[in-house]
């Protein structure tokens, strides 16, 4: 299998998933871009041949946009796949899937797109993409949701039913290993983009009432996104400054630390009503599957694939979207009982051991590359 991997971003923070791919599968190439230059391993930048800061970001963005212009960066990448021998392409994202949709099929490449979350969901980018998805539907090998509801959408898309696979992204079992020691005092633990779907502000709401209850309580909110200041300030509005934690962008060492340390993950996604995200949802969170793997209560809600990898009562503790109070509840359960809260934790790791470790995401996507490339190379032989 000659394999390329295209996302958007060379470097994207949050996108574990994306970094254990290119560790861990056969890849022989690497494309991404955006507002930063395109570039693919071997070979270095595909540069446009004007040298204006502002043209080459509008270059590269149409490249992997998927513009009707054919400039030279698209010929220097069909030239670079055609060298490498690339049979095919596993795309990261709707839209970077979308790009990539002209390309495949000018070279026979089979395309295996990787949707992700607000690809499928954000009512912007539907709008915009919505008739390319149906395109992909016709062209691509197989179409991956990370969850039940997102197949469901996508099908709604357009997308046959047939070509989707539902493949979690996994976490990394070398790195997140079983906890061992629950706190004294409670800590909790949530990582993530501060942007509308996963509501930050909630999840401080909800412990703003844990400490009514439990003074000693900490919280720590790692990320960065449009709604930190935001959240900052209701931290200070609400007297809790000192008890909340904000450490910015975290690696994934500084997770699974956190991780050991806490009494329990956080997390209160929603579905915007309104403004730019309405629409918008999670995938399958991989923090949700870190703290899984860890050990880790998860109290989080019921949205999108955290209800389906969380089983309420047993691996972990799920309340309905802007429930601040049945959230408090959750998180004082866990730190109340402590039995409980390792039952739970021990629960969820069997769990991911068996269903969502990075050897399970990787055994998947290999199953599914093989076979696109094997369809590929019987379309070549025909």
């Amino acid at each position: 299998m000659s394999l390329a991997i295209a996302s958007p971003s060379a470097q994207a923070a949050s996108e574990t998933f994306i970094r254990m791919q290119v560790e861990r599968l056969p890849c022989r190439m690497r494309i991404h871009g955006g507002p930063v230059a395109n570039e693919t391993i071997p070979g270095g930048p595909i540069e446009p041949l004007r040298s204006i800061r502002g043209l080459m970001d509008t270059a590269i963005e149409v490249l992997l946009y998927g513009s009707k212009w054919d400039g030279p960066q698209r010929k220097e990448l069909k030239r670079r796949l055609k060298r490498q021998g690339i049979r095919v392409i596993l795309a990261n994202y709707g839209p970077c899937a979308v790009a990539l949709l002209p390309v495949c099929v000018d070279l026979n490449i089979a395309l295996v797109a990787h949707f992700h979350g607000y690809d499928a969901h954000l009512g912007s980018i539907v709008r915009e993409y919505g008739d390319r998805y149906r395109e992909l539907g016709r062209v691509a090998r197989t179409v991956i949701a990370v969850s039940s509801v997102m197949a469901q959408t996508l099908e709604g898309l357009g997308v046959p039913r047939k070509l989707i696979r539902i493949v979690r992204c996994g976490s990394d079992e070398r790195l997140f290993c079983e906890k061992r020691v629950f706190p004294q005092n409670p800590l909790y633990f949530g990582v993530g983009r501060f942007v509308d779907k996963k509501a930050p502000y909630l999840t401080l709401l909800a412990f703003a009432k844990v400490r009514e209850r439990c003074p000693a309580a900490r919280l720590v909110l790692a990320g960065e996104g449009p709604l930190l200041e935001v959240t900052q300030n209701l931290a200070r509005a609400l007297g809790l400054s000192s008890a909340v934690e904000f450490p910015g962008v975290v690696t994934p060492d500084q997770v699974a630390k956190y991780m050991q340390e806490a009494t329990a993950f956080v997390q209160h996604s929603i579905v915007p009503h309104v403004g730019p995200s309405r629409g918008d949802s999670e995938g399958t969170p991989v923090a949700v599957l870190e703290a899984m793997l860890t050990g880790l209560p998860v109290v989080a809600t019921r949205h999108a694939g955290i209800g389906e990898v969380i089983q309420d009562g047993k691996t972990g503790l799920l309340i309905e979207e802007r429930d601040i109070d049945g959230m408090a509840k959750a998180m004082l359960k866990v730190a109340q009982d402590r039995d409980f809260a390792r039952a739970l934790g021990q629960a969820a790791r069997r769990e991911a051991l068996e269903k969502y470790t990075g050897d399970c995401y990787i055994r998947s996507l290999k199953e599914i590359l093989n076979e696109a490339a094997g369809l590929e190379l019987e379309s070549r032989a025909a």
